[in-house]
């Protein structure tokens, strides 16, 4: 991880708050016995949260919100949490899979900083969420993945580095 903060867009500083942030979140959420929750997934980037994955039903779906924007350092919740009591182990390695595929496409593509994101894929669909040093390699994410056959759905969330005032 240290390596990965040092040349992370937010910085080292940034980079360990929100890797801190996540493990209070997981530890929040684990120890709250929500119950059909599976497989979710956390995402954190400036205190901005992805929450992917498949829920049971609707109660526990609105506790698993409620618990991780009650977490300290939480600026904003997105929630992709899908309801779904049943889903097969075949559907969630396919999904594991097709992240790995995905996450490997993204760190030899030229203009992107892989450290910059962080990716999931929940029934196919593809969830972005990160940090651009500027416009142009946000856009160049969007493209890239925007023009993948593969993809059902692409969802970014993808804010751009703020210039600094001094110069």
């Amino acid at each position: 991880m240290t390596a990965n903060a040092g040349i992370s867009s937010k910085g080292f500083s940034a980079s360990v708050d929100d890797a801190f942030l996540k493990t209070k979140i997981l530890t929040k959420i684990s120890t709250e016995n929500l119950s059909n929750l599976t497989d979710i997934s956390v995402s954190v980037s400036l205190g901005e949260v992805l929450l992917t994955g498949y829920s049971g039903d609707q109660i526990s779906r609105l506790k698993l919100v409620e618990n991780v924007m009650q977490t300290e350092g939480v600026k904003k919740v997105y929630n992709e949490v899908q309801i779904n009591p049943s889903v097969s182990f075949s559907e969630k390695t396919e999904d594991a899979l097709f992240e790995s595929r995905l996450m490997t496409r993204m760190l030899f593509k030229s203009g992107i900083n892989s450290n910059n994101y962080s990716l999931d894929v929940v029934a196919g669909n593809v969830y972005i969420i990160g940090l651009s040093e500027n416009l142009e390699e946000k856009t160049i994410v969007e493209k890239f993945f925007s023009e993948m056959d593969d993809i059902r759905n692409l969802i970014t969330i993808i804010n751009i580095k703020k210039k600094d005032a001094k110069k």
